[in-house]
């Protein structure tokens, strides 16, 4: 490392270059990028230059736009807790998709984030949907605020922090959450807590459908399996440590 800071200053940009691309379909010319960063023009040529040759990247020589290369996807994949962790549900994954009117996915915490690991991978804001809720819930007040800090003024979502404190004490009574609109105007989800044999919550499983499906009486229907699909889980959820 340089005795300047250099060294960690390029590590970061990397780092921030590579969390841009990880965005969904994200492909973006070397000047977007720029626009984007703001970094100056001389070290984002290299820094792009190294990520493309190491395969982190990669360049379209057709379009001139930056992808997420293989070795992005390679890394991905040897993350084992996820693996296993969708190797664990898709039974029941499968099982629910076809009883259950809307779209089952499991989802897991990542600072304020919930993310989408079945299907595919999709990042949202935690407080916006009924999975990220159900893992919010597992944090005490401390640990909640740090890491929500700025994040909670999305537009339709809770943004007063008392009102977020009473929302998740009501999940861990009752032990599920919804969410109606906040994170996409017109679709509310279900979910329940993903437990393993020791009692840790370590996913949420939960289900997304537009509002009119999950009223009152459809709503019981899909909470019952998903409540009953958990239980069948918990057994199966002895994953590695992260």
């Amino acid at each position: 490392m340089d005795s300047d800071g250099s060294g960690v200053k390029s590590a970061e940009r990397a780092l921030t270059i590579l969390e841009l691309f990880s965005r969904p379909n994200c492909a973006l010319t070397f000047t977007q990028v720029a626009e984007v960063l703001g970094y100056p023009r001389s070290s984002l040529h290299g820094l792009l230059r190294t990520l493309t040759d190491r395969g982190w990247l990669r360049l379209d020589p057709r379009t001139r736009r930056f992808s997420l290369g293989l070795r992005a996807w390679e890394a991905g994949q040897s993350y084992r807790p996820i693996a296993t962790l969708i190797e664990a549900t898709r039974p029941e994954i499968e099982q629910l998709r076809s009883s259950v009117d809307g779209t089952v996915h499991v989802a897991v915490l990542d600072g304020g984030d919930s993310v989408c690991v079945v299907p595919g991978s999709r990042r949202v804001a935690a407080h916006t949907t009924g999975a990220g809720r159900v893992l919010l819930a597992q944090l005490d007040r401390s640990q909640l605020e740090q890491r929500l800090d700025g994040v909670l003024h999305a537009a339709g979502a809770l943004t007063d922090v008392e009102s977020l404190h009473r929302t998740l004490d009501l999940v861990r009574e009752q032990d599920w959450a919804e969410a109606d609109g906040e994170h996409a105007g017109g679709v509310s989800s279900l979910a329940v807590p993903l437990r393993d044999r020791s009692g840790s919550v370590v996913a949420a499983l939960g289900v997304a459908a537009p509002v009119p499906r999950l009223e009152t009486h459809h709503r019981d229907q899909a909470l019952q399996a998903l409540r009953a699909a958990a239980e069948r889980l918990t057994p199966r959820l002895e994953l590695p440590p992260a």
